[in-house]
């Protein structure tokens, strides 16, 4: 027993080397050198969320495009940035047939009414008030422009970039002068409302006590049907713009991403196979020399013709690799939009992200979904290996840009610096990989030895007591037979007192009543001789039953 487990260590520690290799050169290949090359990770992702749109700064906003309509939503509301949303006055037309302010006024006064006090309107555009002025109407903007300027989300919906500078707002303004958002009322109750927000002008207390509502004669239930039908035509049309608008860069961002990452796993598990079957095949070819009668150029080829054969035959696994990955690319970068619509992540954790998904998949289907010629103890033991490989990779991931920082403090490596970090953590990540891995085998050996050796403690014990069973069984069994030797003995000597008693009888007829005396005694001495011939006999098959149950 303890040389199968010194084998088996030494089985590990041989393990150990080679995963060493593996991991380091995989990691090289993979995470630290393909990603590096394949992808271009940004702060917040691919998708810009509205929670990042949010911020003051641009950092986290996904494209170029995005950059320009964050800027205009930023914009200090003024007079030029009213005039952007603003539909054209009659003298600004410059073509016949354009819908100008003037005609969406006279397309409401058709209508007839003040939509906030339900007057009568004349077809001149007059309208009395309760303390009988005549006033024109004009119309007011239910959600004010200023609101829907300072209102991210319609900014990020709807919101344009047509290669100028600025961002076109040509939807912001459409949606800020549709129907649902212009009221037809008197000038006064429009002056006095300006920018402000609707209802909570109407309910404004003035000097007098009053409030707006009262003082301009607003109708409540209209004010109020007519704030609700504004506010939710904006909301859904920014919604359904922004779902619209997310989707399709979700499915773009995400199909790329899928590709990218598809081809990273497929090439980086053909290239770690090359490269780790090279490594071998010249690490014995420096060992060993060249076979007697070969020629280097002939050793060196047919090596090379083994590599290829070996990642040839990795080929239906690459394929595999490129679906999972392909699969992994596209969820991870969803993945990263959801939780960036409500933390703002920063690229490395995008990066993170990324290359931990697949290696989180694996594992837990590894653990859950264990191969046909795995136990669950083996499957829980491959899992464990695989959730560690993610976790120590996340690390170097995150530590990459620090690492990096630190190696640009250093002169001489300053201008390699872009290019030795990824090796250098790509080693540890590596190397620690494969340590822990090494840890995590030889405590679960540990624990299939320990339930081995408790197997076999009881095994001995249980042996120790039938053995002591059968001592003390011998035993009983030899005292037995020594009373039965006894037993024989007294009925020799009982037999040859009878015969001597006979003789002394034919003899001694004058001793009769002496005699009889002494065959009476005699007798009963039989008896008890007799008596304990049955007690032996007794014994000798309560023996021999108690050695037929055992």
């Amino acid at each position: 027993m303890n040389q199968s487990i010194a084998e088996l260590k030494q089985q590990r520690l041989n393990k150990l080397f080679d995963d060493c290799q593996q991991q380091v050169i995989s990691q090289i290949i993979g995470p630290f050198g393909l990603s590096t090359a394949m992808f271009e990770d940004r702060n917040g992702g691919n998708v810009t969320t509205l929670h990042n749109f949010k911020r003051e700064d641009s950092d986290y906003v996904a494209t170029n495009s995005d950059k320009k309509l964050h800027a205009q939503s930023k914009k200090k509301y003024d007079e030029a940035v009213r005039s952007g949303y603003e539909v054209k006055k009659k003298e600004q037309a410059k073509g016949a047939g354009e819908k100008v302010w003037e005609d969406l006024r006279q397309d409401k006064i058709k209508q007839g009414q003040d939509e906030y006090t339900g007057r009568n309107v004349s077809a001149d555009g007059k309208v009395e008030l309760k303390d009988g002025r005549i006033v024109g109407v004009d119309l007011d903007h239910v959600v004010s422009v200023k609101e829907i300027h300072g209102d991210p989300k319609i900014h990020l919906a709807l919101g344009q970039d047509k290669g100028e500078a600025t961002a076109d707002v040509t939807r912001i303004r459409e949606v800020a002068n549709s129907d649902e958002n212009l009221a037809l009322t008197n000038m006064s109750a429009n002056r006095s409302k300006g920018e402000k927000d609707l209802k909570e002008w109407s309910e404004e207390k003035r000097k007098d006590g009053s409030t707006n509502a009262e003082k301009f004669d607003l109708d409540e239930q209209l004010v109020e049907q007519k704030y609700q039908e504004a506010k939710k035509h904006i909301n859904d049309t920014a919604n359904k713009a922004l779902l619209k608008k997310q989707t399709t860069e979700l499915l773009q961002s995400g199909g790329a991403q899928a590709v990218k990452q598809g081809m990273c796993q497929a090439l980086g598990l053909l290239l770690t196979e090359l490269v780790n079957g090279l490594f071998n095949e010249f690490k014995v070819l420096i060992k060993h020399g060249v076979e007697a009668g070969k020629t280097l150029f002939g050793e060196i080829r047919e090596r090379l013709a083994r590599v290829i054969d070996l990642v040839v035959k990795k080929i239906p696994d690459a394929v595999s690799q490129m679906f999972q990955g392909g699969v992994s690319g596209f969820m991870s970068n969803l993945l990263t939009f959801l939780i960036n619509s409500f933390l703002s992540t920063a690229k490395r954790f995008v990066t993170v992200i990324r290359e931990g998904l697949l290696g989180l998949f694996r594992a837990f289907k590894m653990i859950f979904f264990p191969p046909t010629h795995m136990t669950s103890d083996q499957a829980l033991q491959e899992g464990l290996k695989i959730l560690t490989a993610v976790v120590i990779t996340s690390v170097g991931l995150l530590l990459t840009e620090t690492m990096g920082g630190f190696m640009a403090t250093v002169p001489f490596l300053k201008p390699f610096a872009d290019l030795i970090t990824p090796v250098l953590i790509g080693i540890m990540t590596g190397l620690l990989s494969a340590f822990l891995a090494y840890q995590i085998d030889c405590l679960f050996d540990r624990y299939r030895n320990s339930q081995s050796e408790k197997f076999i403690d009881e095994l001995l014990t249980d042996a120790k007591r039938r053995d002591e069973f059968a001592t003390e069984l011998v035993a009983l069994s030899e005292t037995s037979l020594g009373n039965i030797e006894n037993y024989s003995k007294s009925i020799s000597l009982y037999q040859s007192i009878g015969v001597t008693l006979g003789a002394a009888g034919t003899a001694a007829a004058a001793t009769l009543a002496s005699l009889e005396q002494t065959v009476v005694e005699t007798g009963e001495q039989v008896a008890k001789s007799f008596a304990m011939i049955d007690f032996i006999n007794e014994s000798q098959s309560e023996i021999d039953d108690f050695l037929k149950t055992l």
